[in-house]
Formats: C-alpha cells, sequence, structure tokens
C-alpha cells in the first residue's frame, strides 16, 4: 500500500495521437497520491494551484508523477473528477524508481 502527501513532479499528456498533443509540465506540486495494491490504480488529488483548466475540458490520456525518492508512476488516465482535483493513473506497470527527483 502506497500513502504519500508532498511535492511531486507531475506532468500531463494531453490528446492520443503522437506528435499532435499537448504536454504539461509542474514541478513540485503538492498531491496525495494513494495505491491499495500494486494491480489497483494510482490515486491522485491536486491542489486549486494547478488550476481546474489542467483536468477539465481537455482530452487528458497519460500521466506520470515523479515523487521526491525518484518514485514514477505512469501510465493512462482514468476516472477524472468532475471538479478538476482528482485523477486516477490506470494499474498497468509497477512503479519504477529513477536517480533522481524530478527526472525528464
Amino acid at each position: 500500500m502506497l500513502s504519500y502527501r508532498g511535492p511531486a513532479d507531475l506532468t500531463l499528456i494531453y490528446g492520443l495521437a503522437p506528435g499532435l498533443g499537448r504536454t504539461a509540465e509542474r514541478p513540485c506540486v503538492e498531491v496525495v497520491v494513494s495505491r491499495h495494491t500494486s494491480a489497483a490504480p494510482v490515486s491522485v488529488l491536486v491542489g486549486r494551484s494547478i488550476g481546474v483548466d489542467l483536468l477539465k475540458g481537455f482530452d487528458l490520456t497519460r500521466a506520470v508523477i515523479v515523487l521526491p525518492d525518484g518514485t514514477v508512476f505512469e501510465g493512462p488516465v482514468q476516472g477524472i473528477s468532475g471538479s478538476g482535483d482528482y485523477f486516477e493513473i490506470a494499474a498497468v506497470s509497477p512503479a519504477k524508481q529513477r536517480g533522481s527527483y524530478a527526472y525528464r
């Protein structure tokens, strides 16, 4: 089980067609990240500082979250809340470790 609250680097990817999408990178965003099992989706709660427009009105398709310890959650987005402050990353692969925080 994972439960994390604090800063994380967040990358949101909009659109399905390669090269035609839009990417929004938000370093050091306050998030709450949880995952009940390795087979469960990753739940992500974001603060209002990101702006509701990042999660509403666009075709948000993928997300990448990098925690300070280098843990990376990456995958298709599902379950976006109507208020724009919560989404889930589908459980497609286990978390990965990268060498440093804010790895790009």
